[in-house]
């Protein structure tokens, strides 16, 4: 047991050098962002091509720094949350979006 411990505490100072030195937010926010057009298609049930095509121009808008991820992000939970909006999710989600954008001076 004594020999185990001085390896651990080399091992626990030679750790951080082997981490990636980029802050999390940003990684974070990045992956956030590839993701997103997958999980609006699919979480709120897009099946026409004018509901792909505003999913598109959201997440074009939200790579641009036009509209905040947390906003796109609190109104898709607030969708996928609302048992009003269970069978056609994307109806509610595209008018909560536009809705709470105009609250900022956007234009979805």
């Amino acid at each position: 047991m004594r020999r185990i411990l001085p390896l651990v505490f080399i091992g626990c100072l030679l750790a951080p050098a082997s981490f990636d030195h980029e802050p999390l937010g940003a990684q974070t926010i990045e992956a956030n962002v590839a993701d997103l057009h997958q999980q609006l298609k699919s979480g709120l049930k897009a099946r026409r091509p004018v509901e792909f095509s505003f999913i598109a121009k959201v997440v074009t808008m939200v790579e641009n720094d036009e509209l905040p991820l947390d906003l796109v992000m609190s109104t898709f939970i607030w969708t996928r949350n609302n048992p009003q909006a269970r069978e056609y999710p994307f109806v509610y989600f595209q008018q909560a979006l536009r809705e709470r954008a105009k609250k900022q001076g956007i234009s979805v």
